[in-house]
């Protein structure tokens, strides 16, 4: 027995003598072995300052069609889906209940401008009467108030008039803009009230066409100096789609505090309709030239919670943690205000192995 443990304690001492070798051989090799990288340099460029925003594809203008007057949708003239010019019939709308109203007017009005006629025919006879004393002067007076009363009716009778006749009108529905027409939302054969709610249908003009996007509120002056100086061009290019030219045509009143922006409007042509209200497209705002300024690869820009930030290689080949602001993008470069200076060699690649002061490979 105590053979075996004198035995155990000599396996032990050498194992602890093992160990200590095995850690004395990795304090001889200085740390962790370098990490392998791809380096670009910071330099210096005239930079085309085109500014990038996700838009908001809006009609110029939108109309819902709603009927003015109560009645049995008779006919539609139109095709859902069809281009309308302004002043075309869409919908006719039965007219034969507005068209007996409008004898009935029609009608008191001939009967009341009939007794006014022969009131002011009393009036012209008792007046000539009542000056050589064969009729009182309160007949006279009389007639005079009959064709005074019997005026105003006709007036009344004639307004009842217009009044019909203008319902008649709206009996034929027509498109007050030109556009762009949507669903029917009811069928021939429906009635309609003038107080609903929802449009017969909807007609949206989308040539010309609104594009709406937001920009950071910094780029505010420089956006106004532009328009100042003349037309902004903007481009904007649906996903999958080719990009169309349009003016920047609007700076709204209010910058949103919540988000730090501000909305802005640009007008398309959009004669060849590749631009559809509701869509999202890709906004290009061009603001000028960046004239000598400071451009990083953007592989090489990381985000972090605050702030984006590069990894510099400095001349002992240990990377140096680097916080930049980022101005904007241009063809793969971010152009930057500071951080970096020209010449500093910035990882483009193997940035996830990297910590501040750890030694660095660069790699051809």
């Amino acid at each position: 027995m105590h053979t075996s443990l004198h035995a155990l304690s000599r396996v032990a001492i050498l194992m602890s003598l093992f160990l200590t070798a095995c850690s004395g051989a990795g304090d001889d090799r200085g740390g962790p072995p370098p990490a392998p990288v791809r380096v670009a340099a910071v330099r210096r460029a005239d930079v085309p300052q085109l500014l990038h925003a996700v838009g908001n594809v809006r009609a110029s203008a939108t109309v819902e069609v709603k009927s003015r007057v109560t009645g049995e949708i008779q006919q539609v003239h139109f095709t859902e889906g069809q281009d309308v010019t302004e002043g075309q019939p869409l919908v006719t709308i039965d007219p034969r209940p507005f068209e007996a109203v409008l004898r009935e007017k029609r009608g008191m009005l001939a009967k009341d401008q009939a007794q006014l006629n022969k009131a002011e025919d009393d009036m012209r006879r008792y007046s000539q009467l009542a000056g050589g004393g064969y009729v009182s002067r309160e007949a006279y007076d009389k007639t005079v108030t009959d064709v005074a009363s019997l005026g105003a009716t006709v007036q009344a009778d004639k307004a009842a008039v217009e009044s019909a006749e203008l319902d008649l009108s709206y009996c034929t529905i027509t498109a007050p803009i030109a556009g762009r027409v949507g669903a029917l939302s009811v069928d021939k054969g429906n009635m309609v009230k003038n107080t609903d709610a929802a449009p017969i249908v909807t007609i949206d003009t989308i040539s010309p066409i609104y594009v709406l996007f937001s920009v950071p509120e910094a780029r505010l002056p420089l956006i106004q100096e532009r328009m100042r100086e003349g037309q902004v061009r903007v481009s904007a290019a649906p996903a999958g789609g080719v990009a169309e030219d349009g003016v920047l045509t609007l700076i709204d009143n209010t910058v949103d505090t919540r988000t730090g922006t501000i909305r802005l409007r640009a007008n398309f042509d959009n004669r060849s309709r590749r631009l559809w209200p509701g869509q999202f497209v890709q906004v290009g705002l061009p603001l000028g030239i960046a004239a000598n300024a400071l451009i990083v690869p953007n592989r090489a820009v990381q985000s972090g919670r605050e702030e984006s930030y590069v990894y510099v290689v400095n001349a002992d080949n240990k990377a140096v943690y680097r916080k930049i602001v980022t101005l904007f993008e241009h063809q793969g470069q971010s152009v930057v205000a500071d951080g970096v200076d020209e010449g500093d060699r910035v990882v483009v690649e193997g940035q996830i192995r990297l910590a501040p002061d750890l030694p660095v490979q660069i790699l051809p």
